[in-house]
């Protein structure tokens, strides 16, 4: 395309310098210093005008080539056929191009542009096609371009989008808010896990005290049963009695130092009994907070927070300690005195 071009510009000046010797003809001659003036721009900014003129490059770029091959020095028709397409292709370079064009393509455009060419049929058709039509032609293949169909998908193509984003925000706010329930699953998981060996702990604890009740309490029965039966012996008279009052009397006092033996370890028994039966009440106590003393110290803690002495009742009735009243409990000898002191008082002065 540049050598057509650049071999076209050397017949165009050929035509210009016989213009010059004949300066009668002067719509021509003005026409062709603007073909001139076009393809000196087309050679110095060829990129531009590829990229800038496409509608005409579309429709008459073929024709366009032929007529630069086949322009001679003395026909008329081919200048103003070429004058056509090069004004055209200057028309749609200054409506799309960026670039500015050069100070001899802007003088030749406004000496052309205040000419009727009546004399010239095609060049003044052509210049009312490019003044008028050409530009609605231009916007109507620049519409009906891919690109421009794909433009006007774009608020479809957006409402599609922002449906799809809310859809996703959606399903986004329905998943946080299950990982939050979960969460919060695995957090009661986690705190009831914490507490799970300690009141596994005091469980092992209850059985075995569970177990000592039962054997105190069995042991506790036959104790009671003893205290009942040894006295029923001597009154049915299983035990002998003895004719002789000394006798009597110290096997009267050895049955009643039996029988306080038996109340004084009953009283130890049914004393254990009962410390065993209050350590179980304690243990039981110490199980059930294990059940919810992690949920409660939540709550305490943020109670705190308005009133210090809020919760202090309550935990001193909830948290204090069920023991077992040790001062009941008789001294190991206390028996053992008052035995003494019975056959003490037997003994002949």
């Amino acid at each position: 395309m540049q050598s057509n071009i650049e071999r076209a510009l050397e017949n165009v000046n050929n035509i210009i310098q016989g213009y010059s010797i004949d300066p009668a003809i002067t719509e021509i001659h003005r026409a062709t210093l603007f073909v001139r003036a076009a393809l000196n721009e087309m050679i110095a900014m060829p990129s531009v005008f590829d990229d800038s003129c496409e509608f005409n490059i579309k429709h008459i770029g073929s024709k366009f080539t032929d007529t630069l091959q086949g322009l001679g020095v003395k026909d008329v028709g081919a200048i103003e056929r070429l004058f056509s397409m090069c004004y055209r292709l200057v028309i749609e370079l200054e409506l799309k191009s960026n670039s500015s064009m050069s100070v001899e393509l802007n003088s030749a455009l406004s000496e052309v542009e205040g000419l009727n060419f009546i004399e010239h049929k095609i060049i003044s058709e052509q210049l009312k096609y490019a003044k008028n039509r050409m530009t609605i032609h231009m916007m109507r293949d620049y519409i009906k371009h891919p690109h421009m169909i794909s433009l006007k998908e774009l608020p479809a193509a957006i409402k599609a989008s922002e449906d799809a984003r809310a859809k996703v925000n959606e399903e986004l706010d329905l998943r946080e808010q299950r990982v939050n329930a979960l969460n919060d699953k695995l957090k009661g998981y986690e705190n009831a896990y914490n507490f799970v060996g300690l009141y596994q702990g005091f469980s092992n604890l209850r059985n075995n005290k569970d177990g000592e009740k039962a054997v105190t309490f069995k042991f506790m029965i036959v104790l009671g049963v003893c205290l009942v039966v040894v006295p029923l012996l001597k009154v049915v008279g299983l035990i002998g009695h003895s004719e002789d009052l000394a006798k009597e009397l110290f096997s009267l006092a050895a049955l009643l130092a039996l029988e306080l033996m038996l109340i004084y370890f009953f009283r130890i028994t049914l004393q254990n009994f009962r410390s065993i039966k209050s350590q179980m009440l304690q243990i039981d106590l110490r199980m059930t907070l294990c059940q919810f003393i992690n949920s409660y110290v939540e709550f305490a803690s943020d109670a705190r927070k308005t009133d210090k002495e809020l919760l202090s009742r309550f935990e001193q009735v909830i948290f204090s300690g069920i023991v077992a009243e040790d001062s009941l409990i008789p001294s190991t000898f206390d028996g053992l005195e008052q035995v003494a002191k019975i056959v003490d008082s037997l003994k002949p002065k």
